[in-house]
């Protein structure tokens, strides 16, 4: 009977640890790990600083590349986890520029950037690169924009100045589209008044797929790239 006793208890406690375990997970779930688990991206709104890029219109009204890259990181920033980004210092140069990010301990960089041009009907989607495991990461980001925005591809090139050229980070620098074409002027008043599934917003969501699927692919590796 003490027997029958002390088994019946020992099964009782166990089912008290068990069903503990159980709301404890509840209430303290474990978090799904991510490809961008112990990664963080660089993020380089190009110009600034005084800088103002490219410069649109859109019926009378002036559009300014250095907002519109601004624009994307902020909706880009949307879509990351918290804590896998870092907003690159708008500094005078390329270089410190690159210099910011790798101090950073950053794994990527991408400067973001939008064309232009004196015939306001041309809009197409570029991507620079300098070195190899550059292209490597560029072969997965720029894709990503052009079937995003649907526009003509002009494809990844070798790039002799922008920021690429520097420092040790895989990193592509993006012209998306043109914001001296109209449509992509007007598209981002439109994105200024709070319309949503904008240019801006769809090459956001291209730049994070782009990135999902190279960290996954693992050849992002951790902390610093090197060439």
């Amino acid at each position: 009977m003490v027997q029958h006793r002390w088994y019946h208890r020992e099964i009782m406690k166990n089912s008290i640890a068990v069903l503990l375990g159980l709301v404890l997970l509840m209430a303290f779930p474990v978090s799904a790990a991510t490809p961008f688990d112990g990664k963080l991206i660089a993020l380089d709104a190009g110009h600034g600083n005084g800088e103002t890029g490219a410069i649109g219109d859109c019926n009378g009204v002036t559009v300014v590349e250095a907002e519109l890259n601004l624009a994307v990181r902020a909706e880009l920033e949307k879509l990351l986890p918290e804590g896998t980004y870092y907003e690159v210092a708008q500094l005078g140069s390329r270089q410190d520029r690159v210099a910011n990010a790798e101090a950073a301990g950053s794994s990527v960089l991408i400067s973001i950037h939008h064309n232009g041009s004196t015939n306001t009907s041309a809009d197409y989607t570029q991507s620079f690169v300098t070195q190899k495991n550059d292209k490597i990461f560029a072969s997965y980001i720029h894709p990503s924009l052009v079937q995003a925005l649907g526009l003509p591809d002009k494809g990844i090139k070798n790039d002799g100045y922008g920021m690429t050229v520097y420092g040790a980070l895989p990193g592509v620098l993006t012209e998306s589209y043109f914001v001296t074409d109209t449509d992509g002027a007007c598209d981002f008043i439109d994105y200024q008044n709070g319309v949503t599934n904008t240019r801006v917003h769809k090459e956001a969501q291209a730049m994070y797929d782009g990135l999902y699927a190279y960290f996954s692919a693992n050849v992002g590796g951790g902390g610093k790239g090197r060439r």
